[in-house]
């Protein structure tokens, strides 16, 4: 599939959605819970993506219109979202999600890329020389990853309950990829 901004966007903007749909007034049973030791739980997922929206994507964005690959993107807090969550509810970062997503999409579309923006260079300190239509496809495929990464936290809440079906589900034996 070919990248464009509006093929972008228009993920982008529906992931709020899903995931208010899919994990709103749910028991925390199934948001709490996580596979064990420091994985991520429904609840930390959005409060991830939040996070992630806040301090990397238009930080990143603007790093290589301004500086291009003279200036190396900041490192990310991969677990910054674990004191910005503390005493909210899920409700409240499904809201909270939305509206800043919203604003990110105000703030990408009035930044008014060009054809020659989408290939200016940055500088990603663990990768080296990214493209602006690579950070914007990631910041899209990081929200997919992410997707995959809640069903899979929320099957494996039922790995016992599923009995022998298990060898028929593939979201059961997924280890994983990375946050």
């Amino acid at each position: 599939m070919e990248f464009t901004v509006e093929t972008t966007t228009a993920l982008l903007a529906r992931t709020p959605g899903a995931l208010s749909a899919l994990l709103r007034d749910l028991p925390e049973e199934w948001t709490l819970r996580n596979e064990g030791g420091d994985s991520w739980s429904a609840f930390d997922i959005v409060g991830h993506l939040i996070h992630a929206d806040r301090t990397i994507w238009l930080i990143r964005a603007r790093t290589i219109l301004e500086h291009g690959e003279a200036r190396e993107f900041s490192p990310v807090d991969r677990f910054g979202q674990k004191e910005a969550s503390k005493g909210k509810s899920l409700g409240q970062l499904l809201d909270e999600f939305t509206d800043v997503r919203a604003e990110s999409l105000r703030e990408l579309q009035e930044l008014g890329l060009s054809a020659e923006d989408l290939v200016r260079h940055g500088l990603h300190p663990a990768f080296g020389t990214v493209k602006m239509s690579e950070l914007l496809a990631t910041w899209a495929a990081h929200d997919l990853n992410h997707l995959h990464q809640l069903a899979r936290v929320m099957a494996v809440q039922y790995r016992e309950a599923v009995g022998a079906w298990q060898a028929y589900l593939g979201v059961m034996a997924c280890k994983g990829h990375g946050g």
